[in-house]
């Protein structure tokens, strides 16, 4: 009799296992994620994340750029920004290397390969640039603040965002009203009714 409640028990916990997890998983709704994507003015595609550790994003940084691309900026207590810019692929990441001038500083800069990014560094910014699904990931950060290392681990570990990091990033706003919710854009200035800046040149060889 023993023997069978041993066989028997890890059976009978079954159901209840189940029913546990079951009750730890939130459903989450692709047509809400879909509607809050086009109210912020890009589309679920053009989301992407990262993982580096000690750094979160900053919600109030999710930004749209250039025509419907997206931006945000990942931040350390302490100090140390990463700014991840999503775009379509305007031009090739590679000719980085024709140019040696960063555009956004006026400085010279490197271009090298590494991995499956290149990597661009001035006197003052570095940054990974890598082509995905015809879209162009850019991360980019100070020199003094983030080091190379932090940089790449951030370009190693970017990814398209799966609907659970979607509802994370995406602001909630008011479906699909077309109209941007909850954020500012990045690259509206702050007064009058100019055209979009590109103070970082980050939108370079994108859409902006």
């Amino acid at each position: 009799m023993t023997t069978y409640l041993r066989r028997a028990l890890p059976l009978l916990l079954l159901p209840l296992a189940v029913t546990l997890s079951a009750c730890g998983e939130e459903t989450v709704d692709r047509s809400e994620l879909e509607s809050r994507a086009r109210a912020l003015g890009t589309e679920p595609e053009m989301v992407y994340v990262t993982d580096v550790p000690g750094y979160t994003l900053a919600s109030q940084s999710v930004s749209v750029i250039g025509d419907h691309g997206l931006g945000g900026a990942y931040t350390k207590p302490g100090g140390g920004t990463i700014e991840l810019r999503v775009d379509e692929r305007r031009n090739d990441p590679g000719d980085c290397a024709k140019s040696g001038l960063d555009q956004a500083g006026g400085e010279k800069q490197t271009c090298e390969r590494d991995g499956e990014s290149w990597y661009l560094a001035s006197k003052s910014v570095h940054e990974y640039v890598r082509e995905d699904g015809g879209r162009v990931i850019r991360l980019r950060a100070d020199r003094e603040s983030v080091t190379r290392d932090t940089l790449r681990k951030a370009a190693e570990g970017v990814h398209q965002a799966d609907d659970g990091e979607l509802a994370d990033v995406l602001p909630e706003g008011a479906g699909d009203s077309g109209g941007q919710v909850g954020t500012e854009r990045g690259d509206l200035p702050k007064t009058g009714d100019g055209a979009p800046q590109d103070p970082a040149g980050m939108t370079e060889g994108t859409s902006g």
